[in-house]
């Protein structure tokens, strides 16, 4: 016999679910559609890099995280201010410019102005009139040789450089392994009277 006291098979099968489904048909035109898009703006800001604005490194949040590194938003005005470049300037050469961020560890301090002066160095830049170049511009001969990169100055994270030593000789004639042992029964010694109280 049936058990009655069970809910009664009440399922919903005409709910025209097919009228509700995403999909993903166009994923191959999107991503030539995407490229193509890269390009164009690549050429738009030629002769500058088509990633984009140069930007800091920052530790990742957390103390589960903060020993990795990323690329953040900006740089501070403190960092621009070491570097001797103007928040102003800064916006005008490809450098972002982060109002928020506070510089609250020294070493991320002095590396992302390493990194700003660099840049400096390596800067290439173009008269906004060309009848009326400024004096910070860059000579013909340097904007002739200018050509345009897709990265620059990409953030790494530096790689882990494992430390070798030789075994010395006072290691190699000890017996670890006795020791290892004698360390144990010397344990077990100093504990058994507490073992034989608790079994009382």
């Amino acid at each position: 016999m049936p058990n009655y006291k069970l809910t009664l098979p009440n399922v919903h099968f005409h709910k025209d679910w097919k009228t509700r489904v995403k999909t993903w048909f166009d994923q191959p035109a999107r991503k030539t559609r995407r490229k193509q898009n890269r390009i164009k703006k690549a050429i738009k800001v030629a002769p500058r890099p088509a990633s984009g604005s140069l930007r800091p490194i920052v530790h990742c949040q957390t103390q589960r995280y903060n020993m990795r590194i990323k690329s953040g938003r900006g740089f501070t005005h403190r960092e621009l201010k070491m570097a001797g470049i103007s928040r102003h300037q800064a916006m005008g050469i490809g450098i972002a410019v982060d109002k928020r961020r506070k510089n609250r560890s020294a070493q991320t301090l002095k590396e992302n102005v390493e990194r700003l002066r660099e840049y400096k160095e390596k800067l290439i830049l173009f008269p906004r009139r060309r009848k009326n170049p400024n004096k910070q511009d860059s000579k013909r001969d340097l904007q002739k040789q200018a050509k345009q990169v897709k990265t620059y100055m990409k953030v790494r994270y530096p790689e882990r450089v494992i430390e070798t030593r030789v075994i010395p000789q006072e290691l190699r004639e000890r017996d670890l392994a006795k020791e290892r042992r004698d360390k144990i029964e010397k344990t077990k010694q100093r504990l058994i009277k507490i073992r034989q109280g608790k079994k009382k």
